[in-house]
This record gives structure tokens, C-alpha cells and sequence, in this order.
């Protein structure tokens, strides 16, 4: 398994968190947080939304959110599979 697939989904499941907590920020904020740029921050965006989660970002309050109750799962492993 490569590093740059756990650092990704790593980076997926911190900024899940985050949206959820509604503690992003702004963008910049939040690509700080998560130790990216901001291009590359409205990128994994676009993917969680390509994934089907309801992102929206709210300007009033600098914070993205989910507008309704959703996590992101993740799976990596192996599974045996007995004959």
C-alpha cells in the first residue's frame, strides 16, 4: 500500500471530521489545517462531492457543512476468503 493513499484518505477522513464539527473555516483555514494548498483543498471538495456527500459552504458562518447527517467511510484492507 502506498504512503500518498494513506496520506489521501487520511487527509478524506480529517476534513470529514471537520465539516461534520462545522469547525473548517474558510478555505484557507481549512487547507492549513489539513497541511494542503487551497487548490488542492477545492479539489478533494469536488471528489466528497462527487462521492455523493452533500458539502455546501456557508459564507455567514466560514465553515463548510453537510446539509444533512452523513459520514464518509473508508475501507482499506484485506479480506481472506475460505473455499
Amino acid at each position: 500500500m502506498t504512503t500518498q493513499l494513506l496520506k489521501y484518505t487520511e487527509r478524506l477522513r480529517h476534513a470529514d471530521q471537520l465539516i461534520r464539527m462545522e469547525a473548517t473555516g474558510a478555505p484557507r483555514f481549512f487547507a492549513q489545517k489539513l497541511g494542503i494548498s487551497e487548490s488542492y483543498l477545492y479539489g478533494i471538495l469536488d471528489e466528497m462531492k462527487d462521492m455523493g456527500l452533500p458539502l455546501t459552504y456557508n459564507k455567514s458562518r466560514l465553515t463548510y457543512f453537510y446539509t444533512r447527517p452523513v459520514r464518509l467511510r473508508i475501507e482499506i484492507g484485506v479480506e481472506n476468503i475460505l473455499k
